[in-house]
């Protein structure tokens, strides 16, 4: 009897030294998670914006390219394309239950979403509605996604609304890290954005 109970101690010792080395197999977060959560925060927080760039667009059969800048004030955003395909320049505007298109002689185009605003006038598919979050690094809020970081806590790749985004480089602006380089991708179509030069609005 005394040794079934030994035997018995023994096991309760062993499984809880084995629960206890289970408990401390908990790993700290490393510093490039800490960094890329207080990075994540402080671009969230920029809200007040103007990026200007270039985009190149390829959807495997046709491309083209233009130059943008892009301006945003909260949930208000305005896009502006100039010589895309030759058409000159447009202008999509965002705001509060609404979108639209200016075409370059004035004329206002309407429709339900900002991408079939461009799709109409040029031709192209841009995620217009995922860039104004993705452009700064940040997935769009509300919808799932899968983010990859690099050593230095940068976004390095995110998925999401079927797109994928690769981050290629950044740039230091004013104390934050800001995407330079990115490339956008959703089965044959790619997009090319380099944003040189980035503005903060007070």
């Amino acid at each position: 009897m005394k040794q079934i109970i030994k035997i018995g101690s023994a096991i309760l010792l062993c499984f809880s030294l084995m629960t206890g080395c289970a408990m401390h197999q908990v790993q700290a977060p490393t510093k490039a998670t800490l960094t890329s959560v207080a990075t994540q925060k402080k671009l969230k927080a920029l809200n007040k914006f103007a990026a200007t760039g270039k985009v190149g667009f390829s959807d495997g059969e046709r491309g083209g390219n233009a130059t943008l800048r892009w301006e945003q004030e909260g949930n208000d955003y305005q896009l502006r394309l100039y010589g895309p395909l030759g058409s000159g320049s447009i202008k999509i505007v965002g705001q509060a239950g609404s979108v639209y298109l200016v075409q370059s002689n004035g004329q206002t185009v309407t429709a339900k979403t900002p991408e079939a605003l461009v799709q109409r006038e040029l031709g192209w598919t841009i995620p217009v509605s995922g860039l104004r979050y993705w452009l700064r690094g940040i997935p769009t809020p509300g919808t799932p996604s899968k983010m990859k970081y690099n050593e230095n806590g940068e976004l390095e790749s995110l998925e999401q609304q079927g797109w994928t985004v690769y981050y290629q480089s950044y740039q230091d602006i004013q104390g934050l890290r800001l995407p330079y380089k990115l490339l956008l991708q959703n089965g044959p179509i790619r997009l090319k954005f380099i944003f040189h030069e980035w503005q903060f609005l007070y």
